[in-house]
Parts: structure tokens; C-alpha cells; sequence
């Protein structure tokens, strides 16, 4: 890639960069971001990684934060009320904005991604964008992506378990998690293949814990992959009108589960599952997330921990509903071919959490 390129597509990729509010921010990623080249000659860290972005990027500063912020979520998957499948997720971190991000590779597929401004050390304060902290490390962001939806309905989050990091010696070439879900966004169609893909690699984890990773499409299908002692471990939705829940401890045998943690979340999202008989609207859904966040002050760290987004994902319509920053009382959709366009769904008055009928239509063209 040329300077001239380089130079055009960081220009056109951050004049997307659009706010909602102090919570939430929409970027539409324009140009190439060199997955395949990283695939073929692979991420083993962070460092290695940055490195790469540095030649595709001018004067790209390290933009992934390798500091543990107190990593939590929640996953699940169901269907709705008519019969599409959907997929929950609490991203829970350090507190911070958070942005969904548009990406369309030529060789492969669209995707929209959401990724913490944390990651990135990227400034974002007071609903306006901070454009004098960096916004170059802006163009790091489909490789720190955190969950995200393809335009075949693949969709996909990972989650962390205080464990021993996996680090695979098989021979294969390396890959980190990020990099993972990003392949696994821009490369599958299915769950079946995000499996394949996975197989592939030799996993490198970060920051001294261990991650896994909740899958599902629009087939309805899902699986949990994890790692357990450096071999993956795949657990597969056995039946079609059954739900997967992953917290953050192992559900493969022999994982370490001494420092596991979401034991309560696991049992209140399966037991509200099991009411429901295999369906919830997304709205529901909804409402278990907005039931299981996280708040609180972390262990050795001077932030707070909270759920910095929840997502309730259709893999049919290849949509997804985000309420940011503990704010239930509007939830925004967003469709994977209106980039940067956003439906604000607002809660009505003396609700238990569910989400009315009162839309407000917006694109941010400032």
C-alpha cells in the first residue's frame, strides 16, 4: 500500500467517526486493513502486531492496552418470537465509550464489530471526539474488536477466565485472540467453519489469563470454544432448540476453574432461559442482560468495572440492539448495511426494564 492510499483511507475512516452520546460512538473503516497478510505471517502478541499496523499506518502509536481492566461478560444464545436466532452479550471492563465499527473488506465479508476506546488508548470525553489524543490509533480498530456480526449472520464474542494463558507450540502459525474474532468475522460463513478456522492457528492469549470464545449463525447453530491446558475444546449446540451460556470459567473438563468467576450469571441467565422454553424477544433479551451487569471497583486498579455494553445480536437480519454504560432506558439498533445509522428505541416510563414501542431515527452528520 502506498502513502497516497494510507493517507486516503485514513482521512475518509476517521471523518465516519460520528457520536450518539458520551457512551457510544459509530466509525465506518474505510480501505484495506491487511487481515490476510496478518493471517499468513501471523500475531504472536501484542507487540508483533502493532508492529504490523505500523507499516500500514503513519505514525501509529501501540494501539491495543495490554493492562487488565477486570474482564467479565456474559453469552447466550435463544430465538426470538419469530424464530430467529439471537444472541446476548455483556461486555463487561473497564468503564469507557465503547464504538461499533463497519468494516468491508475486498476479500471478505462485511461485518459490524464493537470494540472499547480502551483498547486503543484512544480519548473520548464529554460527547465530543478528542481528535488531539491520536486518532490515528483509530485505524488499529477492526483488530480489537471484542464481538461483532458478518453479513452471513456469523456472529461472535469473547469472554476471559482467570486462568493460565493458552500459548500453542503445534507448529501452526500464530494468532491472538483479536485477531481471531476478526478473521472469524471477515473468513466464516457458519460456526462450522469459525471452528475450522480456529483449528488452524496456534492460539497466543494475552495479559496472563485465558479466553474463550461464544459462536452462533443464522442457522441457528452455536458452539463455545475453549482452551484447556493448550488444547481446544469445542462445545457444540447438540440440538436445535437448545441455548448455550458462557460466563467466565470453564465448561470443558479439566479447565481450571479455582479463579473462575460468573457462577451466579451462568445460573440466572440458564434458569430465565429455561422459563422461556427456548424463546425470547430481543427485547427480553434485553432485559436478562440489563439483569446481570457488573459494577464495581477493581481489585488493584483505580477505575471502576462495569458493563460497558450489552448487545443482543439477529443473526437472520444481521442486526444488533446496544444499550452502552448501564443505559437501559434507550436502547439503539444498528444494521449491518446502514453504516453509521443507528434507531434509538427508548424505554417507556415505569417499565421493568423492557423497551417501548417510541423510535427515534438518527444519523449523526456533523
Amino acid at each position: 500500500m502506498n502513502r497516497h492510499d494510507i493517507r486516503a483511507n485514513e482521512s475518509a475512516t476517521l471523518s465516519t467517526l460520528k457520536a450518539i452520546n458520551s457512551k457510544l460512538f459509530m466509525l465506518e473503516y474505510k480501505g484495506d486493513y491487511g487481515l490476510d497478510e496478518l493471517l499468513e505471517r501471523g500475531s504472536k502478541d501484542i507487540l508483533s502486531t502493532v508492529r504490523f499496523l505500523q507499516k500500514r499506518v503513519r505514525r501509529l502509536t501501540p494501539a491495543i492496552n495490554p493492562l487488565p481492566g477486570g474482564f467479565a461478560c456474559s453469552a447466550f444464545n435463544t430465538e426470538n418470537g419469530s424464530g430467529q436466532p439471537i444472541m446476548g452479550r455483556n461486555f463487561d471492563y473497564k468503564e469507557s465509550p465503547c464504538i461499533v465499527c463497519w468494516t468491508a473488506p475486498k476479500n471478505g465479508f462485511r461485518s459490524m464489530s464493537t470494540l472499547t476506546a480502551n483498547f486503543m488508548l484512544y480519548g473520548i470525553k464529554h460527547q465530543r471526539l478528542d481528535r488531539a489524543k491520536r486518532p490515528l490509533r483509530l485505524m488499529g480498530a477492526p483488530f480489537v474488536c471484542m464481538d461483532g456480526i458478518n453479513e452471513k449472520g456469523l456472529a461472535i464474542a469473547i469472554l476471559e477466565i482467570k486462568a493460565k494463558p493458552t500459548k500453542q507450540s503445534a507448529g501452526r502459525t500464530p494468532i491472538i485472540p483479536p485477531v481471531a474474532v476478526r478473521a472469524a468475522l471477515d473468513k466464516c460463513s457458519n460456526v462450522n467453519e469459525a471452528v475450522r478456522l480456529f483449528s488452524k492457528y496456534d492460539m497466543q492469549d494475552l495479559i496472563g489469563v485465558n479466553y474463550h470464545y461464544f459462536i452462533a449463525d443464522a442457522s441457528g447453530a452455536s458452539a463455545i470454544i475453549e482452551y484447556v491446558d493448550n488444547e481446544m475444546k469445542v462445545l457444540p449446540q447438540q440440538k436445535q432448540c437448545e441455548n448455550l451460556v458462557l460466563t467466565n470459567y470453564f465448561l470443558s473438563e479439566g479447565g481450571d476453574n479455582t479463579k473462575g468467576r460468573g457462577f451466579d450469571r451462568f445460573r440466572s441467565i440458564s434458569d430465565r432461559l429455561g422459563e422461556c422454553g427456548y424463546s425470547l424477544s430481543e427485547e427480553e433479551a434485553m432485559q436478562l442482560l440489563s439483569r446481570n451487569t457488573l459494577f464495581y471497583h477493581h481489585k488493584w486498579m483505580p477505575h471502576m468495572v462495569k458493563t460497558v455494553w450489552s448487545t443482543v445480536f439477529n443473526c437472520a437480519e444481521r442486526t444488533q440492539l446496544t444499550c452502552a454504560g448501564m443505559d437501559y432506558g434507550t436502547a439503539y439498533r444498528f444494521a449491518l448495511d446502514a453504516p453509521c445509522r443507528f434507531e434509538a428505541v427508548r424505554r417507556s416510563a415505569g417499565e421493568d426494564g423492557g423497551i417501548a414501542a417510541g423510535k427515534e431515527r438518527g444519523r449523526d452528520d456533523k
